[in-house]
């Protein structure tokens, strides 16, 4: 990211700023976090659930220009020998955020009602597929 920004674009750190209220939003749908990785243009996080069919949730954020495209991968405790060698035990939902749609200039969480509900959603997928 340059220091270069534009009237439509985030702010320089914006990421940073969303990818945290991920992690919030994560915590208040009862996952706890056992990893936090924030960087310059990559994060990471890793959550277990004592009550979750899932082992664990992990998300990874990356920057591309004024877009975080985030992956949470659903894992799934290992059942067989092809589940091991293949990772059938994951599962993926990937989303975009538009960084600028989400964090104001003035680098506030803006659309939180939005951004709350899509995170809800894709743990209720993730979880929904565990119990298949």
């Amino acid at each position: 990211m340059s220091d270069h920004k534009t009237k439509t674009d985030a702010p320089v750190g914006a990421d940073r700023y969303l990818t945290v209220a991920i992690h919030q939003l994560m915590e208040e749908c009862g996952w706890k976090a056992i990893e936090t990785n924030f960087g310059i243009e990559s994060h990471n996080m890793v959550y277990i659930k004592p009550d979750s069919l899932l082992e664990k949730i992990e998300v990874k954020a990356n920057v591309h220009e004024s877009m975080l495209n985030v992956s949470f991968l659903g894992t799934v405790s290992k059942k067989g020998l092809m589940d091991k060698l293949f990772d059938l035990n994951v599962q993926e939902i990937r989303k975009t955020f538009n960084i600028a749609k989400y964090v104001s200039q003035d680098m506030k969480i803006q659309n939180e009602q939005r951004l709350r509900n899509v995170v809800t959603v894709i743990n209720n997928e993730l979880e929904n597929t565990a119990k298949k």
